[in-house]
């Protein structure tokens, strides 16, 4: 299991940074709405597996708007989307005329998995919009944690951070995440180009950057985790070896990547230039 994780690992990151950094916006656009429709495709997988319905084709047309907005920039797309959500598929799930007990339950699920998949998607497309620099930082965040939060958790864990819902996962792991991340949070401020600020000023705003993001990752991770246990499975899917599936590694930045795009937007002077 271990080997097949870093092999997996091994042969996705350098295709996914290569595109990232050297490739236009549309093709890092294309790979996100890729690995994000599959995540959909997997939660929806677990929504059904509930007894609840699932409109799995309008699920898709709006997912695909909303990534669009982003995309193109449009706010106005943007709002239309995530209200069409709102709208559009409680009215689906109404006139496919379930048994009562499903309605709510039909309804609230598949809504928020498409928010839920749609809003980190197109925090992903918006952040590269920026510049390839602060996809990378995030990547590097969660990617660090994740890996410091594994091999920590498995040498020295001894406390559970949350047994009931994730029974491998400890504080200490949990605090070898959170090091990690200010750790590569502070080098990348200082190697990534048009990192603004005095070499000490983006030191210390990187830590303070990749410590926040790599709690809301940890956060991300057990969220999907409760998703995961309502539905007595242990992994979304299959695709990734020794990963589970793609719902399964997408998690912690699915939840980070709209923090960190709304921190941007609210403190612009950490923007790279």
């Amino acid at each position: 299991m271990r080997r097949a994780r870093e092999l997996t690992a091994a042969v996705l990151m350098p295709l996914v940074l290569s595109l990232l950094v050297w490739g236009p916006l549309w093709s890092w656009a294309l790979l996100v709405g890729l690995a994000c429709g599959a995540a959909l495709w997997e939660f929806q997988d677990l929504v059904r597996a509930s007894g609840w319905l699932a409109p799995r084709a309008l699920s898709f047309v709006l997912f695909a708007a909303i990534l669009a907005g982003a995309y193109l920039g449009s706010a106005p797309l943007l709002v239309a989307a995530a209200g069409g959500v709102l709208v559009a598929l409680p009215t689906a799930i109404l006139l496919a005329a379930p048994k009562e007990p499903v309605w709510l339950g039909s309804a609230a699920a598949t809504s928020f998995a498409t928010l839920y998949v749609g809003a980190g998607g197109a925090a992903m497309i918006a952040l590269r919009g920026i510049g390839w620099e602060t996809v990378l930082f995030l990547l590097a965040i969660v990617w660090a944690g994740d890996s410091a939060a594994y091999y920590v958790g498995t040498r020295f864990g001894r406390r559970k951070l949350a047994p009931v819902v994730s029974p491998k996962k400890s504080w200490e792991g949990f605090w070898g995440q959170v090091v990690a991340g200010a750790v590569f949070g502070a080098i990348l401020a200082l190697v990534l180009p048009r990192v603004p600020g005095t070499p000490a000023m983006a030191a210390a705003s990187g830590a303070l950057l990749g410590a926040v993001l790599s709690v809301v990752a940890v956060v991300g991770d057990l969220v999907e985790s409760t998703f995961k246990r309502s539905c007595a499975v242990k992994d979304s899917g299959a695709l990734l070896p020794g990963h589970g599936g793609l719902l399964d590694r997408l998690d912690s930045l699915l939840y980070a990547s709209p923090v960190f795009y709304g921190i941007l937007a609210l403190l612009p002077e950490l923007r790279p230039r």
